[in-house]
């Protein structure tokens, strides 16, 4: 993907960068019970899969971030133009493989691109990205068996910088609300979203930007299958 290098002259949060990459730790993790209440009865009627409908939302709205799209090289930062997925294929030993595709195309050229890097990683004999540029991808796992509160991902030095998403199962819960003066019982589900950032370039109020976006691309889904 390209990229273009910041000019750290007149980057606003160069004192920012320098004092969180002298942490061994520099790093933000936060997880989210993102509201998916409206977003799966759509998803249900369409037969679309799940994970990889989620992630085509998810991909677009961390896009919609300069601040996501970069990354530390050397001393400095670039920032690509689109950054796409490498995600997670579950093989049949209980194993898995990464798989790359193209987020940003329509959704159903995504579906149909997915299906068949899937096939391909299924094949894969070895654990390796297929994209040689790795800091032009989003880090992207899911755990479909545990609705959980908090995660953490591995880290391999305080300079890794590309973005983690993972979530985990959704859980409905019934609450009481008032509606034209009268209580109602209306159903509420949720979905735990962990993001790992760096705090080097990512900050508070970029984190709440994403978790913003992302209810924006689900409250505006297309799961049309035609184009």
């Amino acid at each position: 993907m390209p990229y273009k290098h910041i000019d750290m002259t007149k980057y606003p949060r160069h004192d920012h960068f320098r004092h969180f990459l002298t942490m061994n730790q520099p790093f933000i993790s936060i997880t989210v019970q993102v509201d998916i209440s409206d977003w799966l009865p759509g998803l249900k009627a369409s037969g679309c899969p799940f994970f990889l409908s989620f992630q085509y939302a998810v991909v677009r709205a961390a896009n919609k971030i300069p601040e996501f799209r970069q990354r530390i090289l050397n001393e400095g930062i670039i920032e690509y133009d689109y950054c796409n997925p490498s995600y997670i294929v579950a093989l049949p030993d209980d194993t898995y493989r990464y798989c790359n595709v193209n987020v940003n195309q329509p959704f159903p050229r995504y579906l149909e691109q997915s299906r068949v890097k899937q096939d391909a990683a299924l094949h894969s004999e070895h654990l390796e990205e297929e994209d040689e540029d790795i800091l032009s991808l989003f880090f992207v796992s899911t755990v479909p068996w545990l609705n959980y509160t908090e995660a953490m991902m591995p880290l391999p030095d305080n300079r890794f910088s590309i973005p983690s998403f993972c979530w985990g199962a959704y859980k409905s819960e019934k609450y009481l609300a008032l509606e034209d003066g009268r209580v109602v019982e209306r159903v509420k589900t949720s979905i735990p979203v962990t993001l790992l950032v760096n705090h080097a370039l990512i900050d508070g109020l970029h984190v709440s930007r994403f978790f913003h976006c992302l209810d924006e691309e689900l409250n505006s889904f297309d799961f049309s299958t035609k184009e």
